[in-house]
């Protein structure tokens, strides 16, 4: 068994707030036992808004800039795993990814560039990221391999299935999600990917009002059989659980999805003949 724990976060103008509740929150999370802790979208910052906006490029950062320095920090500190998704400043002047990086026990251990960016609903992501070159991959900790998709990238069911073949028994999904509307669909999506990828998936959203938009929280963590195992609201805090990745294993051999996979029927996904 392992702790996995999803922060929601409520963004303010001022990073090193952000940085200091982000602090306490992860503090918390470990002080329940969590070995490994997903922060939301780049949480140190507030969102992109509805519209392209240059003066938005202040929040970005270097790696180890003061959003992976804290976390890093922390991991070391804490001796836990914790997924930090910041605005990344590549090394080449104007170019900047949507990134998330793992570290344990104060190294960095995985990093992964959100490879699909809408530019549509408010959220122009194209204007401001340039999408990641390679797919999502894994990564071990406890016992348990872990891979990481982005928000937006739910929508995919391929980004889910890639980590499922690599053998991810948790899928980490660091979002930024606003918009009534979109509740239902949102909570459906991450049921679905657990459940037909028979793995568990643990989603940390942001919460409380930037501009125009109303970031609605229900981070949560659910189980390889689309079971919500734990929930939050609309509020800032932590949502905890303990899993158990041998079950992941188990409802493989017992629905043996992967088995009967043909992947010689499906060229047409990716553009084949």
């Amino acid at each position: 068994m392992i702790t996995v724990a999803a922060i929601q976060l409520a963004a303010t103008a001022d990073r090193d707030e952000n940085l200091g509740r982000a602090e306490a929150l992860i503090r918390h999370a470990s002080s329940g036992g969590a070995q490994l802790i997903v922060l939301p979208e780049i949480f140190a910052a507030r969102f992109v808004g509805t519209e392209p906006d240059l003066e938005y490029f202040r929040w970005a950062e270097p790696v180890y800039g003061p959003s992976n320095s804290m976390v890093r920090s922390l991991s070391a500190e804490l001796g836990t795993t914790i997924l930090s998704p910041i605005f990344e400043a590549g090394d080449v002047a104007g170019v900047y990814h949507n990134s998330t990086f793992a570290f344990r026990d104060g190294e960095c251990v995985h990093a992964y560039r959100k490879s699909h960016l809408p530019f549509s609903n408010g959220f122009p992501e194209k204007f401001y990221f340039r999408p990641g070159s390679a797919p999502p991959s894994t990564f071990a900790i406890d016992g348990a391999t872990i891979g990481t998709i982005i928000c937006y990238e739910r929508h995919f069911p391929e980004l889910g299935r890639l980590l499922a073949l690599q053998g991810a028994d948790v899928m980490c999904v660091p979002v930024a999600c606003a918009s009534e509307p979109t509740k239902e669909v949102f909570q459906l999506e991450l049921r679905a990917h657990a459940a037909f990828n028979s793995m568990f998936v643990v989603c940390a959203n942001r919460v409380g009002r930037e501009g125009g938009k109303q970031y609605y929280g229900l981070s949560a963590i659910y189980g390889p059989d689309g079971t919500v195992l734990a929930q939050r609201g609309d509020d800032e805090g932590v949502v905890l659980a303990g899993i158990d990745p041998a079950t992941v294993a188990q409802r493989r051999r017992v629905l043996p999805f992967f088995r009967d996979r043909r992947p010689d029927l499906y060229g047409a996904i990716a553009g084949e003949g």
